[in-house]
């Protein structure tokens, strides 16, 4: 098959590797499309602790059905369109039995750990697969898990209907955090954002967003005039900066809730005497446990908010310009979604 492997840092290629070969319980994807996330930008510079070249990377993908390894019955067909949760844990441990997969000590992460979705096939667990409508775009099903780390993200924090929210960073992840606050029932949501044109394009999503741009506004005093001089329930942080770090303590409420979610390229300072004085809870995000894996899958199946999903699809390469498309992602600030087109 054909795939696009990371030979060695900041060099992608397209290569003819062998078809993987179906362990018990496994299921064989043809992909559709692949979404370009940051990480997988990460890996490919070299800035991923964990990923070693040569590897195929990727992790959001659609595709179809086309094998399974296995003697259960399956509520799956061949040939039906489906995703699959990009993840496995050891399926032992504490956390694994709690659902909580997503922070296994033995986690093996699709295209970090082992190869992944930019390639012509890609094998999964067949307990990681859900079927989706086949009214549905593709590209659209290309975002579930984007989706799904979104959905984490809110309901680790137990967002309650009414509460007020605060998004620092409005790139694809804060977007999608921001939509499913609103799915969730928060009466206000606000992004932290520094780049106009995302900016722009978060208010033309018409799902009546507030902005703060830190460049241009008084931050302090827009927070207390959107919050009633009270702060916000729960804060988001995904811009993964010390600016970031920073200000989330300071838009938090009294007993309010921080969801740390972006990853920082360094370790940043925190002020601990504002999560003590007011008595704040913290929280760390990684990826998605299952069930909001397929909770993503759900809302997309029925057609929730996707003309507004698919609005953050921006560009669109084939995989045989996987070179230009990282390149692409890395030197332009204004995309959200990068799909690749698997031929």
């Amino acid at each position: 098959m054909k795939a696009a492997v990371i030979e060695e840092f900041n060099n992608i290629v397209m290569k003819e590797v062998l078809e993987p070969e179906l362990g018990y319980d496994e299921a064989l994807i043809k992909v559709e499309y692949a979404g370009i996330c940051g990480t997988d930008v990460h890996i490919y510079q070299g800035h991923h602790k964990q990923a070693k070249p040569p590897l195929i990377p990727g992790h959001e993908f659609v595709g179809r059905l086309v094998k399974v390894n296995t003697d259960k019955h399956v509520n799956l067909k061949i040939g039906q369109r489906v995703v699959a949760q990009p993840l496995t844990g050891c399926g032992k441990c504490e956390l694994c039995i709690q659902g909580r997969d997503n922070v296994c000590v033995d986690l093996n992460i699709f295209g970090i750990h082992s190869n992944g979705c930019f390639a012509e096939y890609i094998k999964v667990p067949l307990r990681k697969v859900y079927s989706v409508p086949e009214d549905i775009d593709p590209k659209i099903v290309a975002l579930v898990e984007p989706l799904a780390v979104a959905m984490h993200d809110v309901r680790r924090s137990n967002l309650d209907v009414g509460q007020t929210v605060l998004i620092i960073g409005g790139g694809p992840i804060g977007i999608l955090i921001a939509m499913v606050a609103k799915l969730n029932g928060a009466s206000k949501v606000v992004i932290s954002e520094i780049n106009e044109k995302r900016i722009k394009f978060a208010e033309d999503m018409n799902m009546r967003f507030e902005m703060i741009n830190p460049l241009k506004d008084d931050v302090d005093s827009k927070i207390n005039k959107l919050t009633n001089n009270m702060g916000f329930d729960v804060v988001y942080e995904v811009s993964g900066v010390q600016a970031g770090a920073d200000l989330m303590t300071k838009a938090a409420k009294i007993g309010g809730t921080i969801m740390m979610v972006g990853i920082p390229s360094k370790s940043h300072t925190v002020d601990t005497g504002a999560v003590t004085l007011k008595e704040l809870k913290m929280e760390g995000v990684r990826i998605h446990a299952q069930i909001n894996f397929a909770a993503a899958v759900d809302v997309i199946s029925k057609n929730i908010f996707n003309d507004k999903l698919k609005r953050l699809i921006t560009d669109e390469f084939d995989i045989e310009n996987v070179k230009e498309a990282m390149e692409f992602s890395i030197k332009d600030k204004d995309h959200f979604k990068v799909l690749l087109k698997m031929n």
